[in-house]
């Protein structure tokens, strides 16, 4: 993918998108230990990784992400990753469930400034190649994955838990921040039909009656199943039902983050040959098949073969449905995310009822419904190409 050849403003972007899913790997993989130092149920966990902040988000982001469309998305990025941060440090210090609570419930929209609005400010920066831009991303973001249970394994060595890797996760989060407060950072250019004088109301209702914008945004919302609720419920399963040690949980995991690495660089270079949808469309039949191995096997040395080629195939999945969302919509990159609300609700509820079902029902019906997101993005691929 040669990223060292990028512009340095496209890289310091990007790695936004590492810290961000390394961030995210602290309570996900962390589940475990929340649980078992707070004594909480399946639900409950579910409602502080999950629910709780995207419900937040869903409140506090829309109006910042128009806001970000006319003012200057450094502010955003900037102080949404130095909040990110601060919260991760003050979870590795409390002694309180209801400070690490509070803090977790305030991550979702500190996450959405700093991160979405980087990415936003990628699209509207290169136009031109928005699903190369969106691999690199997404790769990015992989590596992140990969690295978040990579420092769980290392401080498992030392016998150190999830405090310490929020307590890590939190240091470099606050220092890439104040170093992106030092670096030059223009604002992209707007097309004429984004120009000031369309007002945000009609503009909005303009957006609503487009059906393939909605269609992508529906697309992209799919692909949240497959990331931080598989890391968090599989864990679970692993443990439970695998009877993996913290080691063991580390490892398969980053097989499935790494698996996602390797992919989304194959897409990079595929996408000069193919069209996007056909991609798209490969990449969920391998998906569905993969996964559906994933859910069967109890060897943990065969679940990590089978979680990597999950991940090969679904890291493919959110760069090319994003991608074909932006294109939709150019030039109101703020706009799209505030959109893309649209769909919190489904968030802030899903984890909660997955919680619920896990509850009654154990975790593998749970995780078989994850299915529906290779499946609702095939469907979605087939017949945009028809």
């Amino acid at each position: 993918m040669a990223l060292r050849r990028l512009p340095v403003l496209m890289m310091a972007l990007l790695f936004v998108d590492f810290i961000d899913e390394f961030a995210s790997g602290m309570p996900t993989i962390g589940a475990p230990g929340l649980q078992s130092e707070f004594e909480i149920r399946y639900s409950t966990a579910a409602f502080l990784i999950f629910t709780g902040p995207l419900f937040v988000s869903w409140l506090l982001e829309p109006p910042l992400f128009l806001l970000a469309d006319r003012t200057r998305k450094k502010l955003f990025v900037c102080g949404g990753l130095f909040a990110m941060g601060v919260i991760d440090l003050v979870v590795g210090l409390a002694g309180s469930f209801y400070v690490v609570a509070g803090a977790l419930l305030l991550s979702g929209v500190a996450s959405g400034s700093g991160v979405s609005l980087a990415q936003a400010t990628l699209m509207d920066l290169y136009p031109e190649d928005r699903e190369r831009v969106m691999t690199r991303w997404v790769f990015m973001g992989a590596a992140g994955d990969m690295t978040a249970p990579a420092l769980f394994w290392v401080l498992g060595v030392f016998a150190l838990g999830w405090r310490e890797a929020f307590l890590a996760t939190g240091l470099v989060i606050v220092a890439y921040a104040a170093w992106m407060v030092t670096r030059a950072f223009p604002e992209p250019g707007r097309p004429a039909e984004a120009a000031a004088e369309v007002g945000v109301r009609e503009a909005l209702r303009a957006a609503f009656r487009d059906r393939p914008l909605l269609l992508w945004l529906f697309a992209a919302w799919l692909c949240s199943l497959m990331d931080e609720i598989l890391v968090a419920f599989g864990a679970l399963h692993l443990r439970d039902n695998l009877g993996a040690d913290s080691t063991t949980r580390a490892v398969i995991l980053m097989a499935l983050m790494g698996g996602a690495v390797v992919g989304v660089a194959i897409l990079h270079r595929l996408l000069a040959r193919f069209t996007p949808l056909f991609l798209l469309a490969w990449a969920c039949v391998g998906t569905i098949v993969s996964y559906t191995a994933w859910l069967f096997v109890r060897d943990p040395m065969a679940s990590g073969v089978w979680i990597f080629f999950t991940g090969v195939f679904e890291g493919c999945l959110y760069p090319l449905a994003k991608a074909q969302a932006y294109r939709a919509l150019p030039g109101r990159s703020g706009m799209l995310n505030a959109m893309a609300h649209l769909f919190t609700p489904l968030d802030v509820v899903l984890p909660l009822l997955l919680g619920l079902l896990a509850d009654r029902f154990g975790l593998l019906p749970v995780l078989a419904l994850l299915l529906a997101q290779p499946i609702g993005l095939l469907a979605i691929a087939t017949t945009r190409r028809a």
